[in-house]
């Protein structure tokens, strides 16, 4: 009585749950999404039914459907396919995943090309997840069998084919591309356990009509086995060593040490095999023979795999990107810590020397300094070391430069300039000793020659010229909407008697350049002469008034 009273209450609760789960409000939908998966479902799990783990999924499979932004899809889809990995027993871990398979199955006609992106991910999460929860028990015989056949009859060779043809098959198809990518974390496993795994795909190829199941089993299954077991037979033949723990070399081993040749020869001379798929079998069979005989007859050896415990990390192991950013960050965090903690004297007086450096590597990279003898203008850099002491171009004594010299020099520079002329236009005369290169202010002082000694044209009327070398004009132009829109002139304006009025002002043409403004004559517009209307010959009768027809009628009684 009191297993079917909390079967009762458990029922209840999933179907409220499942109401709440496919809520249009998102934070009710994420208050679900936590109280299923850390309340309910580690509680209730022995008393839930099929029934309700498909009614709870069918709210769940709404709930990710609502979800929009990819890092939340991520988290829900790893937090979701989690209850299988973490379930509280493996015997209701793989109830959840079937009845997951269940309603995704029934749901995938339903999704649109816009949200199929999201429950690929979904399913990808899912089969990593039960993969680990088979890891977690050491593929064990029994449990495994179990998962196995949930994915076969529910996935790839559903009881539904022999009745419907147009039954959806599309999560058949994604299951069959995705499985060794999912599966290669968890491996090596031994070969009786891999035989288990890949038992629902050599039936695929004994049973299935579907054209397509077969061409992906053939193409992303037993093909990558195939291509992998040749790219590791070549690279042990040449002597060059194989990444260890790679997806390759895993599904390689197994490619080479299977025995497939055998199984395909076994299925395809059995009588029930579909005879279309035979010519399938067979091509496989004789692909394999050639890698099996090409690995007897090299000579190499090859370790054959047996299942080790191996712990995933990372975005494979369900982890979705943020917490993945959380633990780099963490790490990065950690590192510092350790840096800063084990810090020497050394590495600190490292750092001041490098703060040195970059003090004297600041101070070589000064203006040049331009020094004057007897008039003559002569260049020397700073390049040289600031302990150094600086010398003039002659080589006499050193020269440490003060205030007082800076300003004899400026003195000096100011009068070697206006003796050559280079203060006619008066952008050289201001210029310091060390503001600029010699080239520069020898181009300035040829801009400023060529300006003076240009052609006398009358530059005052208009505007000032613009000098060569990009130097700006002192005149400013402000710009205001009242000064550009409203006219004002420098001269006053002629009495009004002498004013044209608007009509007569020059327009167009008149305004060009070499036109002298005038009154415009206006001519005439010519009148267009319209024919006169021909009358026409019937004449249009007009009825009488009603006051006509009443004095024809007094008329006539008059008569």
């Amino acid at each position: 009585m009191a297993a079917a009273a909390a079967a009762a209450d458990a029922s209840a609760e999933a179907a409220a749950i499942a109401r709440r789960l496919a809520s249009c409000n998102g934070s009710a939908r994420e208050r679900a999404v936590r109280h299923l998966l850390s309340t309910f479902l580690p509680a209730s799990a022995p008393h839930l039914s099929a029934s309700d783990l498909l009614k709870l999924w069918k709210g769940l499979f709404f709930c990710f459907w609502h979800s929009d932004k990819p890092l939340y899809q991520s988290s829900l889809a790893t937090r979701l396919a989690a209850g299988v990995s973490s379930g509280p027993s493996p015997a209701a871990a793989a109830a959840f995943f079937a009845a997951y398979l269940a309603t995704l199955r029934r749901e995938w006609v339903h999704i649109d090309t816009h949200r199929l992106d999201k429950f690929y991910l979904l399913n990808r999460r899912f089969l990593h997840h039960a993969f680990l929860l088979l890891a977690a028990n050491s593929f064990a015989a029994d449990l495994t069998s179990q998962v196995v056949s949930i994915l076969s009859e529910k996935v790839l060779l559903p009881e539904a084919d022999n009745v419907a043809a147009g039954s959806p098959r599309g999560l058949g198809y994604h299951v069959a591309e995705v499985f060794l990518d999912e599966l290669s974390p968890v491996l090596p496993v031994s070969l009786q356990t891999m035989e288990v795994l890949l038992s629902p795909f050599f039936a695929v190829l004994e049973k299935s009509s579907d054209r397509v199941m077969v061409t992906k089993v053939k193409s992303s299954v037993f093909e990558r086995f195939l291509e992998s077991g040749k790219q590791l037979l070549e690279m042990a033949k040449k002597g060059e060593g194989v990444e260890k723990g790679s997806a390759d070399e895993k599904i390689g081993k197994v490619g080479l040490l299977f025995g497939f040749s055998k199984r395909f020869s076994d299925i395809g001379a059995k009588a029930e095999t579909v005879q279309a798929n035979r010519k399938v079998l067979f091509g496989l069979r004789d692909a394999f023979v050639k890698v099996e005989k090409g690995l007897e007859l090299s000579g190499v050896e090859i370790a054959v795999p047996e299942f080790k415990s191996t712990e995933v990390t990372g975005v494979e192991n369900g982890m979705d990107l943020d917490e993945v950013k959380v633990e780099k960050k963490k790490k990065k965090k950690a590192k510092k810590a350790s840096l800063v903690e084990g810090e020497s004297e050394g590495a600190k007086d490292s750092k001041q020397e490098k703060k040195v450096k970059k003090e004297k590597k600041e101070k070589k990279k000064k203006k040049k300094v331009e020094v004057v003898d007897e008039g003559d203008v002569t260049e020397q850099s700073t390049d040289a070391p600031a302990e150094e002491d600086q010398q003039m171009g002659d080589g006499t004594e050193a020269v440490t430069f003060d205030e007082t010299l800076m300003s004899n020099l400026q003195k000096q520079f100011e009068k070697a300039a206006a003796e050559a002329g280079m203060v006619n236009g008066g952008s050289s005369s201001s210029a310091s000793p060390a503001s600029g290169k010699a080239a520069k202010k020898r181009k300035r002082a040829k801009s400023a020659d060529r300006l003076s000694v240009s052609d006398g044209d009358d530059v005052s009327s208009e505007g000032t010229i613009i000098s060569q070398d990009g130097e700006k004009s002192g005149k400013k132009v402000r710009f205001s909407m009242k000064n550009n829109l409203v006219w004002k002139p420098h001269n006053p304006l002629p009495p009004q008697c002498l004013r044209l009025p608007p009509s007569a002002t020059p327009r167009g043409s008149a305004l060009k350049k070499g036109v002298l403004p005038g009154p415009i004559k206006e001519t005439p517009t010519p009148v267009k002469k319209t024919k006169p209307k021909a009358k026409s010959a019937k004449k249009v009768l007009k009825k009488p008034s009603s006051a006509a027809k009443r004095l024809r009628k007094l008329q006539n009684f008059s008569a």
